[in-house]
């Protein structure tokens, strides 16, 4: 998936059915059309958001997770980033909240250093 997309920067909120038609966005694009591939597929999905560290610096970030299940009936969220073509998601992200626009606007202070 990560080839499907043109990375640009938007200014949206993106939902799976415009990212299909326009083929262009950012790592908010990319989450929303993996979570609602994955749960389309019947796998549970999640969005997280927060930091990731690219090229010496700390850079807002969204990406998704997936439960995966174990024979035993245990089973693990797993990060995984499309954007970034990862799978599992490195150690560089620093997840600040899970779930959907709400989620995102509560950290925005925090990435602009607001009090």
């Amino acid at each position: 998936m990560n080839a499907l997309l043109d990375k640009k920067p938007t200014v949206s909120l993106p939902s799976a059915r415009e990212v299909l038609r326009t083929k262009v966005g950012d790592c908010n694009e990319h989450t929303a059309l993996f979570v609602a591939m994955a749960r389309a597929a019947g796998i549970p999905a999640r969005i997280s958001v927060g930091l990731v560290y690219v090229r010496g610096a700390f850079y807002y970030h969204a990406w998704p997770e997936v439960y995966l299940e174990e024979k035993a009936g245990r089973g693990l969220w797993l990060p995984v980033d499309p954007t970034l073509n990862e799978f599992p998601a490195d150690a560089t992200h620093v997840r600040l909240a899970r779930g959907g626009l709400e989620k995102q606007m509560a950290i925005l202070p925090l990435m602009a250093g607001s009090k």
